[in-house]
């Protein structure tokens, strides 16, 4: 079984992360895209509390048959890739690797934790992003932190976010002005 892992904060997640895993899921020909929201950030930047965007995740996947959610992330305790590589190739022989990211990841790969060592036991399935790339399919520029932004003014975050998102994030009230991390 040939595997995408999509790892990321999340915070929250919009209509770029689920476009990057479907494009995963055509364009790289994998069976299933593992959706892994990170339990730190790995420049230590400060994120909603995890079971939050675990939330958020579930409902910004919930339509695409071919995605699963994963929690690995909370057992990675140093956060490397390599280590969380490491430990579902344990769990699970047999399956094939690729990781899903901007094609600057894909530049930027063997400067990694242990990153001489991955490229040799991963897959890389880059995905275009405008602004960094000329590709004509390059996804859209949207952000989470621009999103945070929009929530904390109160403006709408419709066509940003799936709808589902958009709802939970309205009726929790999270990151709007005030709103503990």
């Amino acid at each position: 079984m040939h595997i995408a892992l999509f790892g990321g904060s999340f915070d929250p997640p919009h209509l770029g992360h689920v476009w990057c895993a479907t494009w995963a899921r055509l364009v790289g020909r994998v069976d299933e895209v593992w959706i892994l929201p990170v339990a730190k950030h790995p420049y230590a930047k400060p994120l909603q509390a995890w079971d939050r965007r675990w939330r958020l995740v579930q409902a910004a996947f919930a339509d695409l048959p071919f995605i699963r959610l994963r929690d690995d992330e909370q057992r990675n305790s140093q956060g490397y890739t390599f280590d969380l590589i490491e430990a579902l190739g344990r769990a699970h022989p047999g399956h094939r690797w690729s990781l899903v990211g901007g094609t600057d990841t894909a530049r930027d790969l063997p400067n990694w934790h242990r990153g001489g060592e991955l490229v040799h036991l991963v897959g890389i399935i880059p995905v275009p992003r405008r602004g960094f790339d000329d590709h004509p399919a390059a996804l859209p520029a949207i952000s989470s932190s621009s999103i945070r932004s929009l929530l904390a003014t109160g403006a709408s975050v419709t066509g940003l976010v799936p709808a589902a998102v958009e709802d939970l994030l309205r009726a929790e009230g999270w990151y709007a002005a005030g709103q503990p991390g």
